[in-house]
């Protein structure tokens, strides 16, 4: 049996999700699955911890910090190579940025045959100053030497780590993130939800689901849909997740008068049901890998509007699921708003077609059977993964 260690900082949003499923299925392949993370877990995290350890899969709770810190982050490299060394994994498998660097160097300290890395899009994509942004690449530069496979989960994340991060074509596998295909809510939990919020049955239902940070750009939304109620005034968005944004998005919101129509509801638990009410998925952010909230909302038949930028490109344009907009402007990003809603059989259409393409390409299912296929195939000596179903494709 293959023993497995995830190593993972930032127990929310995607990377959280990723987490959960990945684990949670790879405990049901065979294999020993172990998860080292952050001492300081999102408290939103708790279930996820619980259907963890339900699943067989062992938890061990290590001091992490998100942001940089020197003294910190070297006593939790050596804590996590202390941890291996006494754990004795077969493959280290590291998670964004933070764990993602911690957990490669640990991972190298305590000689663990297989490293591997999923970025979960990387930290030197942020808009941050100039020479921070440098900083973050030769991180990962560095850190790609002692990575036996990145695993992308978009072709255009993959084309980014060999192109700026230096990784080989040969040490770069693509794994689309997936989602259960039976998980989207019947049509009568979201009229029963609409009820509870006070939506009107007839009112249209825009919705947006994400943190509420930069990346995401939910400001753009904002100042989107205010131009928009001026020309469908009884439309009603609802933008579900947290964040630091979250105060000045308030704000704007007030500044507008549109307390009524645009609506921050935090975090919810019952992210299928907002699905069910909804009638148009918005995603406008700046960068992305593979975003499971675009896949949610494709598997409950939502056409959406989102970004052109490259990793929603692929998964839109592959769906024929919805529009495409320049990122930061917010005017086409009403228009296409506008566009959809002033066509509800258009509209159908498009949903439809997106719920065809998570059922044959975007279930967690398939993405399982791939990772476990890599995993055996590296654990085994062969490091470039091959090209078809059970063995993902390489660059």
């Amino acid at each position: 049996m293959l023993r497995v260690t995830h190593i993972l900082e930032a127990t929310v949003g995607g990377t959280a999700r990723h987490l959960l499923d990945v684990g949670c299925g790879l405990a049901g392949e065979g294999f020993q699955v172990e998860a080292l993370l952050s001492a300081r877990p999102e408290e939103s995290f708790a279930e996820g911890a619980r259907r963890l350890a339900a699943a067989g899969v062992a938890v061990t709770w290590v001091p992490m910090v998100r942001e940089l810190s020197p003294r910190d982050d070297a006593r939790a490299a050596r804590l996590l190579a202390a941890h291996l060394r006494h754990s004795r994994p077969d493959l280290v498998h590291t998670h964004s940025s933070k764990a993602g660097a911690l957990g490669r160097l640990a991972a190298t300290l305590a000689r663990v045959p297989v490293v591997v890395h999923s970025p979960h899009a990387f930290a030197f994509q942020m808009r941050v100053g100039t020479a921070r942004r440098g900083l973050y690449l030769a991180i990962e530069r560095a850190l790609a030497r002692r990575t036996h496979c990145l695993v992308a989960v978009s072709a255009a994340e993959a084309a980014l780590a060999c192109s700026r991060a230096g990784y080989p074509k040969e040490r770069v596998a693509i794994i689309e993130n997936g989602v259960d295909p039976e998980g989207a809510a019947p049509p009568e939990e979201g009229a029963a939800l609409r009820r509870e919020l006070g939506i009107a049955p007839a009112a249209p239902v825009v919705l947006f689901a994400g943190r509420l940070v930069e990346q995401k750009a939910p400001e753009v939304l904002v100042a989107a849909a205010v131009a928009v109620l001026d020309r469908h005034p009884n439309a009603v968005f609802l933008l579900a997740g947290e964040g630091p944004l979250r105060p000045r998005l308030g704000a704007e919101i007030a500044r507008a008068g549109r307390t009524a129509s645009i609506r921050l509801l935090g975090h919810r638990s019952d992210m299928a049901r907002l699905y069910a009410t909804a009638q148009l998925f918005v995603l406008p952010a700046r960068w992305e890998g593979l975003p499971y909230a675009l896949l949610d909302a494709l598997r409950a038949g939502l056409p959406v509007v989102a970004s052109e930028i490259p990793a929603l490109r692929e998964v839109v344009v592959h769906a024929d699921a919805g529009l495409l907009v320049p990122p930061d402007d917010p005017p086409a990003l009403a228009a296409a708003m506008a566009r959809l809603l002033d066509d509800p059989a258009g509209a159908a259409r498009l949903g439809a077609a997106g719920r065809a393409c998570v059922r044959e390409h975007y279930t967690v299912q398939r993405q399982v059977r791939q990772l476990a296929a890599l995993y055996r195939r590296l654990a085994a000596g062969c490091r470039a993964p091959g090209g078809n179903e059970t063995a993902p494709g390489v660059v």
